[in-house]
Order: structure tokens, then sequence, then C-alpha cells
């Protein structure tokens, strides 16, 4: 395309044509900068992340929130990526080591949605980083599991965070039977928060701080592998997938799309 297009003045009483001014090479640079500049801006597709709170095995009972109505919410969305509460380790894995570790609607989106790319973002404990689990991990190895066995075996301890328990059930209640539109306006999140400082609270100066402090840093670990995932995949569409407790405390820290 040309950016100028010369003019040649003729003289009538002279039979010599004017020669054409020359461009200024600074002027010319700048415009092909600028065109070159438009163009990417105008060409660069900007990210679209949508974050999803799931029930894991409440799915099956909560007839408003199902895995169908998951799965069609994915659907609908139509992502390029969908990441998955899994350990990036274990993606490559087989249904049956899945299954032992992870919740049904992350391992299925595999096979419901085999056109996209899945991205996994979990993590479970430094002992087992960048290894597989071994099969008697949660009932033998697992340290959170041990820590938590024993939280709930101590009787102190265990009477003061049964104090927390009726903000538990009355969050348990929404996640039976409402639908996720009706779950994202209701008291879930408030009530979650509650909780966990209840616990805290419950279990300051224990040495049973450590369940909560596992817990806040697999949420660290997880926020940081996810912005790693949009950091290394701008302009698509993503869908990020996780338990309602990790998307409560986590959504704020995320730039994500409304999903109704």
């Amino acid at each position: 395309m040309l950016l100028f297009k010369q003019q040649y003045k003729v003289n009538t009483t002279n039979t010599h044509t004017i020669a054409p001014k020359k461009s200024n090479p600074y002027l010319t640079l700048f415009f092909s900068c600028f065109l070159a500049v438009s163009f990417w801006s105008c060409s660069a597709v900007k990210t679209k992340a949508y974050f999803i709170p799931t029930l894991h095995s409440l799915h099956k009972t909560n007839q408003n929130y199902s895995y169908d109505s998951l799965r069609a919410l994915v659907a609908r969305l139509n992502p390029d990526i969908i990441a998955v509460e899994i350990r990036p380790e274990d993606m490559g894995e087989d249904s049956s080591y899945l299954k032992q570790n992870y919740p049904f609607e992350m391992r299925m989106m595999r096979y419901w949605f085999p056109n996209a790319a899945l991205k996994g973002f979990d993590w479970l404990g430094s002992d087992i980083e960048g290894k597989l689990i071994p099969a008697n991990y949660w009932k033998e190895i697992s340290a959170i599991k041990q820590w938590e066995k024993a939280k709930n075996a101590d009787s102190v301890y265990s009477k003061r965070s049964a104090a927390c328990s009726p903000l538990s059930n009355e969050r348990t209640q929404l996640l039976q039977r409402l639908s996720l539109q009706e779950l994202l306006s209701s008291k879930d999140a408030e009530l979650t928060r509650q909780f966990y400082q209840c616990l805290s609270e419950a279990l300051k100066g224990s040495i049973h701080e450590r369940v909560l402090n596992f817990y806040d840093q697999r949420n660290e670990k997880i926020l940081v592998n996810l912005k790693q995932i949009l950091r290394e995949n701008k302009g698509k569409r993503i869908v990020i997938l996780t338990g309602d407790d990790h998307y409560i405390l986590l959504q704020d820290k995320l730039r994500h799309s409304s999903l109704f």
C-alpha cells in the first residue's frame, strides 16, 4: 500500500519537469513503526479466563448443579484450554491412577472435551512433588491426612473445632441444592471465610495449626501454577476448574471473566 503519492509539477512555459522532493527518512520510519504497532495492537487477542467452582462428589446429588450442568457450562464457554485440579506431573497418567487421586469432574474433562488442551495446577505436598503418588499414600503416608486425624483425635482441640461446625453445616446445605448461579450470589463465600477464621482461632497456638498452614501453602502453590498457565497462554480462552473452597479463597487474586 502506498503511503504517499509523489506529485510532479509541470511548468507550462518550460519543458523541464521539476524533480520530486526527496522523502524525509525519519518521517518514513515513523509511519512504518506506527503501522507496525497499530497492526500488532489490533491483531492481539485478549485472554479470556473463566473461573468455575466445582463441588466434587456433591455434583452427584445436587440436581441443580450436576456433572451434566457443569459439562454444559464448559461446552458453552468453548475453551481452548481447561485447567484442572490435578498436579502437572500427573496429567499424563492413566485413568486408574487418576481415579485413586482426583475428583471425577477433573479427570473426565479429557474425555468430555478432547479438543481442548488440559493443564494441571494442583499441589499435594512437597514430599511427592515431581513424583508419582504411591498407591497407599492417602491412608498410610500423607502428612496432611495424618495431621487431620491427630487433630480429630485430640479431645481438647476437637471440641474447640466443633464450634465451627454450624458454619460448615449451613454451607453444605447450600452446596447440596443451589445452582452454580445461585451459589455464586449466596452466602457460600461468607460462610467459608467465617469457617476458616473460626478454625484458625480454635487451633491457634497448638500443633494443629500445621493443618491450616498446609491448606494455605496449597492455595499459594495453586495460585502460582494458575498464574503461570495464564501467562503462558495469552490470547486463549481458558476455563479454570477448582473446588469451591479454593475458588472462594483465590477468586480475588486472579483476573477472570463473569460466567453469567
